[in-house]
């Protein structure tokens, strides 16, 4: 029995797909500002929906037992407690299929009574709370006008048509966004009115009251992400009546989650001073801005990690949370820190002090901070998806129980290691086994590939495959933004295929050294870039007796212009626009290897996918089809790139279904003998 489930005694079979039915997520936690009470939504699959529903539950720290706000079936977001504790918001939006629109609901915890604010339109998102609690402020996708724009005339049938002015003008995860932009709107509790704060073609978010209540901290982003407005940068709004200004006016680089502290004198955020264009793999660490000055400083100078959850699993839908959380009246700004695959949890005071508060072989995936030092904070492991903790004066306790249901399933425990990669380099690794695993038998093995964000997170996906009999290994090569230093996480940029791919074979040789893997049924499989190199393995190796691309880069020529990240992503990716130098891009392109691709591969991709477009596994099916390889493509219909995190249950399920079977028909889950 592995030790992960030692505690737990007798266990029945492992997990299989069809589980994902079962689970239950925590999500958004917020702490009363006294310490005492944890709101906190749970996300559960909704079958008759094919979708998810949440609902709100209240607890105190000192109880074991929750109450339940939202019983109804819908979804709730957007969770945050009034200055005093006494109401908690919520957005909510019914599933329902006779019921339409959404609105905010207001519990107040005295009364334990609900005011609703209808909402017409859009949901409103990312609520806060003025210090006085008469107004909310928050986001909703808003249609912009432009003066150039021309309404129908009469007696000519209204066009269809869609007008592009700005990059980015479709985002994954959301659709067509390119007449509608995240704009801010303060919900006024005394009159029922949504007044709309800003007002032009940019997108908006993280808006965030200042303790006095006068005035609007929030983030800009503009679409054209080779300006600096383009990186996002901190506005300022008196309210009412005041225009929004740029915080930092000489900013050249990025800003993330402003928070306010010290009477309103500082500003507190996540940032960075690279100019535009820049991605994902430049870190952000923690900045103080000084309000009146309006400069900014870095509080932890020679921070080598990436502030956030960069960590990677099919548990939830977003994989940064890059935040920063200062409670009003307190000393100390909190924020997640992600080191080797980990998630740990920090806090930091203006002077540049700081502190690690929880740090292990897990995932902190979301917390929230009171005045005082109270912390409740969702952590995950191998062998759970997450229950929520406090933390007081240093000691933690659980307050939930989320999944009991897992208790009665073996659950395969991953076996960290590192192996030598050469060149001096060291590249941490995990090896999941199936039950009863023998080492004097030879096994399947699974290789899973990506952008190097594996992570201490559950991971349904390896469980099941673990369960049905393979040996699943996964390593974090270099180009990670997993927690190895902002050296080792750009070194790839420009070497696409190259020094990743090399680290990647001398991991599988280790493997194989062991005596315990099959070498003649092994397979590979990742998502997005890990589907780049998935792709980029069968074209440069034979080795493979099967592949799964997901969601994969293929031709970074046409992708630059049909992702939602395109031009920055591949520059920043290849290390070159391809009309600077085309050779360089293609020669980074797995499709210019189509030639050499001989194992069987499964192409899975979503028709919604705008952060890698469909055209991509097009391409590669189209090429190899023609060539007469054994290829498929399997194409799921109304998802986007987070299919695998968040999509249709449903949808979820079948994907599981069509990678396991792939690999059972090309590897099959028996072990061999010696």
């Amino acid at each position: 029995m592995d030790i992960a489930n030692s505690k737990y005694g007798s266990v029945q079979r492992g997990l299989i797909a069809e589980d994902l039915l079962k689970f239950s997520w925590a999500d958004e936690i917020t702490l009363s500002p006294n310490g005492q009470t944890v709101a906190y939504t749970v996300k559960q699959p909704h079958s008759d929906t094919n979708g998810y529903i949440s609902r709100v539950y209240l607890r105190s720290v000192n109880s074991s037992e929750g109450k339940c706000l939202t019983p109804e079936v819908g979804v709730a977001s957007a969770i945050a407690w009034s200055k005093d504790g006494s109401r908690l918001a919520y957005s909510w939006r019914s599933v329902e299929a006779d019921v339409v629109g959404s609105a905010v609901h207001i519990y107040s915890v005295e009364t334990e009574e609900e005011e609703i604010f209808e909402v017409d339109g859009e949901p409103l998102s990312s609520l806060d709370w003025s210090a006085g609690g008469e107004r909310l402020v928050g986001v909703r996708w808003t249609p912009v006008a432009n003066p150039d724009d021309r309404g129908p005339r009469d007696g000519v049938p209204k066009p269809a048509i869609k007008v592009v002015r700005r990059l980015r003008y479709k985002q994954d995860g959301v659709g067509w966004v390119h007449d509608r932009f995240l704009q801010i709107w303060v919900l006024e509790l005394n009159s029922s009115a949504l007044r709309q704060i800003t007002h032009s073609e940019c997108d908006y978010a993280e808006p965030k009251w200042s303790n006095k209540g006068e005035r609007l901290a929030f983030i800009g982003v503009a679409r054209e992400q080779n300006t600096e407005l383009g990186q996002g940068q901190i506005f300022i709004c008196d309210h009412p009546g005041g225009a929004p200004f740029r915080l930092l006016p000489d900013w050249v680089g990025k800003c993330h989650s402003p928070v306010w502290g010290e009477d309103d004198k500082y500003i507190a955020f996540a940032g960075h001073t690279h100019p535009a264009p820049t991605n994902r793999r430049i870190f952000m660490t923690p900045y103080l801005a000084d309000v009146e000055k309006q400069t900014a400083h870095e509080l932890a100078p020679g921070l080598d990690q990436e502030v956030g959850n960069y960590g990677v699993a099919d548990q939830r839908p977003s994989l940064t949370n890059v935040t920063l959380k200062w409670a009003s009246g307190d000393p100390w700004i909190y924020f997640l820190l992600t080191e080797q695959a980990a998630t740990n949890l920090y806090r930091i005071d203006v002077k540049g002090n700081k502190e690690l508060l929880i740090k292990g072989e897990q995932v902190v995936f979301e917390y929230s901070p009171a005045v005082g030092g109270n912390v409740a904070y969702g952590l995950a492991d191998p062998s759970s998806p997450g229950d929520i903790y406090i933390w007081e004066q240093g000691e933690s306790s659980c307050l939930t129980d989320i999944n009991p249901w897992l208790r009665d399933h073996w659950l395969g425990t991953p076996e960290m290691y590192w192996f030598d990669a050469g060149q001096g380099e060291k590249v941490h690794a995990w090896l999941m086994k199936p039950p009863g695993f023998d080492e004097k038998r030879k096994y399947p093995l699974v290789l899973y590939v990506h952008c190097s964000m594996f992570s201490w997170d559950f991971n349904h996906e390896f469980q099941s495959l673990a369960n049905a009999g393979y040996l699943v290994a996964y390593f974090n090569a270099i180009g990670t933004t997993a927690g190895y230093g902002q050296a080792w996480t750009v070194a790839s940029e420009g070497d696409q295929g190259g020094r990743d791919y090399e680290q990647t074979m001398v991991g599988v040789d280790e493997l194989i050294a062991r005596g315990y893997v099959d070498e003649k049924r092994m397979g590979v499989t990742g998502g997005s870039c890990g589907g780049y190199m998935t792709n980029w393995i069968v074209g440069h190796t034979d080795r493979f007796a099967a592949a799964v691309a997901q969601r994969s880069i293929v031709n970074h020529l046409s992708k630059v212009g049909t992702a939602d990240n395109g031009p920055e992503g591949t520059r920043n990716e290849t290390g070159e626009d391809p009309w600077s130098n085309l050779e360089q891009v293609w020669r980074q392109s797995p499709v210019a290897y189509a030639e050499d691709m001989h194992t069987p591969l499964l192409i899975v991709h979503s028709d919604e996918d705008h952060r890698v477009p469909l055209e991509q596994a097009e391409q590669l099916f189209a090429v190899l089809r023609w060539m007469g390889r054994e290829v498929e493509l399997v194409i799921f219909e109304g998802e986007n790139h987070g299919l695998s995190r968040g999509g249709r249950p449903g949808n979820r399920i079948e994907r599981l279904r069509r990678i396991s079977g792939w690999f059972d028909k090309h590897l099959g889950t028996k072990p061999s003998e010696e």
